[in-house]
């Protein structure tokens, strides 16, 4: 549990996000295959993945 998880763009690059900074996610503009994430001060990245899979990946760092 080290607060880092790593996702990949939708265009398949490499991303790894602290979640100690995530405000929120959301789905990215009604896709169901991608999401943005929100961070403290206003700032986002879409990254690949659903909702569910998404704040699944975020819980369990």
């Amino acid at each position: 549990m080290n607060g880092y998880v790593p996702f990949e763009s939708p265009d398949g690059e490499p991303i790894v996000v602290n979640t100690d900074r995530v405000n929120f996610v959301r789905r990215f503009r009604g896709e169901n295959a991608a999401c943005a994430i929100n961070f403290e001060k206003g700032n986002y990245i879409v990254v690949r993945g659903g909702l569910d899979e998404v704040m699944k990946a975020l819980a369990e760092s």
